[in-house]
């Protein structure tokens, strides 16, 4: 097995999740080469090799790669180098964890009334991966993307916006945009009464993203919408082993009305996918192996710390001569 090179500069959870894509390229991939890192050109475990790219293996199943070429052909918003290459992507987890389920309507809804609890939910009406508002009415003054948004028909006809986050481990954006406090953003909270302080929401290093990403969803419920009143969802969804994510999405919700905002882990996502039967089985086991359940890579992980820990002893001993 050949990990490869781990960023060293990496927090703690991203260099965990580094060597188990790292162990799932060698070991179930079959690769023993790897990629390089499109900024810096250094070689890293977690990225495909060229030949692999060109194979379109950072990609599940035909679905997800259909979803995601066509996406590209919309334009800007997706990031081809990475969502082809690095398997630590969150642009290429979207395509892979959802492109299956939103292409059965039937079962994404059912999938989504248990994720909700909204027994309502009809039918899954559209779905757009990496939803951009530029050339539409629905934009806010900024170039926000929502990784998936789903449009759901309720039993009485309502449309229901669902906006899916998700998130391998890699931390919420917190860029900030002067549309942020423009009257974009305060024309949509004023008519929903999403935030409780849109402000407050919009100002806090972890809550930034969420709040613009829901804000997006909101106008699009809001234009869309055949009856006035209704409020968009957003769902974020998270590695059950990333600490700090749950703790962005923790906090967002309590900016937010009672029920607009979900937090689940890609567990709770799989486990309810495949009782639905929105994911095959064995299509979600094989997602749970390669995104979710560490212990598969374990044995990987403490080489790498016991190897890691060798450098840097020698490493010190080597500064003391």
């Amino acid at each position: 097995m050949t990990l490869g090179p781990i960023p060293a500069s990496d927090p703690q959870f991203m260099r965990r999740v580094r060597v188990h894509q790292a162990w799932y390229r060698s070991t179930v991939l079959n690769l023993p080469t790897y990629g390089r890192l499109a900024g810096s050109g250094d070689p890293c475990g977690s990225v495909l090799p060229e030949e692999a790219v060109s194979q379109h293996l950072n990609f599940v199943s035909g679905a997800a790669l259909a979803r995601y070429l066509d996406r590209r052909q919309g334009g800007w918003g997706v990031d081809p180098v990475r969502c082809t290459s690095y398997m630590t992507s969150s642009q290429t987890l979207s395509f892979n964890m959802l492109a299956d389920a939103v292409s059965r309507p039937n079962a994404c809804a059912a999938l989504f009334r248990r994720l909700l609890d909204r027994d309502d939910l009809a039918e899954l009406e559209s779905s757009d991966f990496e939803f951009a508002a530029q050339g539409s009415g629905y934009g806010l003054g900024d170039k926000t993307l929502i990784d998936v948004l789903l449009r759901f028909r309720t039993q009485r006809g309502d449309l229901q916006v669902v906006a899916l986050e998700t998130k391998l481990a890699d931390r919420f954006s917190t860029r900030r945009t002067g549309a942020e406090t423009g009257p974009g953003y305060v024309k949509v909270a004023t008519a929903s009464r999403l935030w409780k302080d849109l402000a407050a929401s919009a100002a806090n290093n972890r809550t930034r993203q969420l709040t613009r990403c829901h804000a997006l969803a909101q106008s699009v419920q809001l234009s869309d919408e055949m009856h006035e009143g209704g409020l968009a969802t957003i769902v974020v969804i998270t590695h059950p082993a990333d600490s700090s994510g749950h703790r962005c999405v923790d906090e967002y919700a309590t900016h937010v009305a009672k029920g607009t905002m979900i937090g689940l882990s890609w567990d709770q996502f799989l486990d309810t996918a495949r009782a639905t039967g929105a994911i095959d089985v064995a299509a979600a086991d094989e997602l749970g192996r390669r995104y979710v359940d560490l212990s598969w890579s374990q044995s990987a992980w403490a080489q790498f710390e016991q190897q890691e820990s060798l450098e840097m002893e020698r490493s010190a001993r080597d500064g003391a001569k």
